[in-house]
């Protein structure tokens, strides 16, 4: 789907892009090679890497080898081990966008000492005659109730902020919630009064393991989430997949990242 966004076709992508880790330009050429076949409209990122220092910039690298626009906030910054040298960094939030945006805001999140710095991330987007509200998120990863609280916490802020922004054509949330749709913390907004709905589920799509724990063991920690009360349009999630993907190295056993990615395509009625 490329040039300029159709009257009601639209099409987003999600990573967590691990940061600087493993083989990470090798891993950018990958992202790069194949978001220019996918070509999203849209592509938000978590653990978005910056240092200037290293001549490191994940965002502005996809944008330029994928001719997108990037809109970045840099957040959870300290020295990270970056090709031999310790460097100061940033792990943020980005956004990449095929059309400019018509507005975009930074919104930190209710944080934890053990787990601070988080900033949430949301831009406005102008699809055909309708527009288009994209959240991307990076929910806490504390474990236990502490985390479940902290979460509840971080997706109540930004809820309430798409409130305040008012209804758009469609409204998604989406990014790493590093939780199950089904755990405490993520579950409670998919009721009254938010209702919040996979996408997946609207595409009839099975979901697959986006990122694996210390044991092998698969987790759905990335989603992609219509909010209904906050979508004027009829919305109708035609595709719902996984790209980018984890489990799937390449020749050099190289993967984009230690997440796969989500692809979701919709249209505005």
């Amino acid at each position: 789907m490329g040039g300029a966004l159709s009257q009601t076709d639209f099409c987003l992508v999600t990573l967590n892009t691990w940061k600087c880790e493993g083989a990470y330009r090798q891993r950018l050429a990958l992202v790069a090679k194949e978001l220019n076949v996918l070509r999203p409209d849209v592509v938000a990122l978590q653990e978005s890497f910056q240092a200037s220092d290293a001549d490191a910039d994940t965002a502005a690298w996809l944008a330029t080898h994928c001719g997108l626009h990037a809109a970045q906030v840099q957040a959870r910054r300290k020295h990270r081990a970056f090709e031999g040298s310790l460097v100061p960094s940033s792990s943020g939030m980005a956004m990449l966008s095929r059309q400019p945006w018509l507005a975009h805001q930074a919104l930190p999140m209710p944080s934890h000492a053990a787990d601070g710095g988080r900033v949430a991330q949301i831009i406005t987007l102008q699809a055909g005659q309708h527009t288009l509200r994209v959240a991307n998120l990076h929910l806490s990863h504390l474990p236990g109730s502490e985390g479940a609280e902290l979460r509840v916490l971080q997706l109540n802020a930004v809820l309430k902020q798409l409130q305040t922004l008012g209804p758009a054509g469609a409204t998604l949330l989406c990014g790493d919630f590093n939780g199950e749709l089904s755990s405490p913390g993520i579950a409670e907004f998919t009721g009254s009064p938010w209702g919040l709905v996979d996408t997946y589920i609207l595409a009839g799509s099975v979901r697959e393991a986006t990122c694996f724990n210390d044991q092998g063991h698969g987790q759905v920690f990335d989603h992609v989430l219509l909010s209904p009360s906050l979508s004027t349009c009829q919305v109708d999630i035609r595709s719902a997949a996984t790209v980018l993907r984890c489990d799937r190295p390449d020749a050099e056993g190289v993967t984009p990242s230690d997440h796969s990615g989500l692809m979701v395509k919709l249209s505005l009625v």
